[in-house]
């Protein structure tokens, strides 16, 4: 078979969490990514392979606090031990990164600034189940309680693992923080939410261009 144009191509994979080392499903991802990106470039195309860790959420602060250590230190060391699993399995990134990086601020705060400037964000109070004794707001998966529907108990905020059933945290009955035991309170939060719908037109102009593949689309 003969390859006539060439193409430039950007290629990720999904981040791994900078919490904890890589598993069998991450590195299968990996692998036949890094055989795709090879490929592509036997036949002539220009790939750019790149990835980093997602350094960022509570998971991370909670495995830091429970290693002695900070979120900071965490990050770099599992970073190392990612890259080397990655080394072993000869799998090649022109680059890995970590979103815990100066150039990511930058951007994201650009981006923010930006949008913010054009009225793209919009502001809302949130009621949400805070730990009183860690003082931090809780995310569906670190609460735990019985089931409103089943009863079964040591199930998590958003979902049962026994019978199905989804509910919201505010719905289990005896709900606990899966971090220090603590009954959750309710308290409010401001959050920022992007204004999605502004860019209806443009993104259905867009993904109807060709840019996309059909499947996507």
């Amino acid at each position: 078979m003969t390859y006539t144009s060439t193409r430039e191509i950007l290629v990720t994979s999904a981040l791994p969490y900078a919490n904890g080392s890589i598993h069998l499903g991450h590195m299968l991802e990996y692998i036949q990514t890094d055989i795709w990106v090879r490929f592509q470039r036997h036949i002539g195309n220009k790939c750019h392979y790149v990835c980093a860790d997602d350094a960022h959420g509570t998971a991370i602060m909670l495995r830091a606090e429970q290693e002695g250590i900070t979120p900071e230190q965490l990050i770099a060391k599992v970073q190392a031990e990612h890259e080397q699993d990655f080394a072993n399995f000869k799998v090649s990134f022109d680059n890995f990164y970590s979103t815990h990086s100066p150039e990511n601020r930058e951007f994201s705060e650009y981006i923010y600034k930006a949008c913010e400037a054009k009225g793209h964000i919009a502001t809302r109070t949130i009621t949400q189940a805070f730990d009183p004794e860690k003082q931090l707001f809780l995310a569906d998966r670190f609460i735990k309680g019985t089931c409103p529907k089943c009863k079964t108990e040591d199930q998590y905020g958003d979902n049962c693992e026994a019978c199905g059933a989804t509910y919201s945290p505010t719905d289990l009955i005896n709900p606990k923080s899966a971090i220090s035991g603590a009954t959750p309170v309710q308290k409010d939060s401001t959050h920022l939410f992007f204004k999605l719908p502004d860019f209806e037109a443009m993104l259905k102009d867009w993904t109807r261009s060709g840019s996309l593949q059909s499947e996507i689309a």
